[in-house]
């Protein structure tokens, strides 16, 4: 089971984690979409968006990723809710699809 959980402050999406590996007959497919999607949202930021990897606290290892932008000026841009709108958007696809292979939740600060 993979779960992830999308940190909010407010109305402001900050970050998100990433943990654990889907498991049955789907399980590459559900862990390959969901790795596309969080690593994408990532240099996406990085890349695209200009966000200094200085600004982005992030915790990598074998089935985790967990990202944070501690920064309220930088989280709040309307071009980085976009970014977590998207992300999510397709994580939630992935759940419709498959929803025994993961659990979405958001976590109010």
């Amino acid at each position: 089971m993979t779960n992830i959980d999308l940190y909010k402050k407010g109305d402001y999406y900050y970050g998100f984690k990433s943990c654990g590996h889907a498991e049955g007959e789907f399980d590459k497919i559900v862990c390959s979409s969901i790795s596309t999607l969080t690593q994408t949202f990532y240099f996406t930021l990085i890349n695209k968006l200009g966000i200094s990897e200085s600004e982005i606290v992030d915790t990598q290892g074998d089935g985790l990723l967990k990202i944070e932008i501690l920064n309220s000026n930088v989280f709040k841009r309307k071009d980085i809710q976009i970014c977590f709108e998207f992300m999510i958007m397709g994580i939630e696809l992935i759940d419709e699809a498959y929803p025994e292979y993961l659990t979405l939740k958001n976590v109010e600060v």
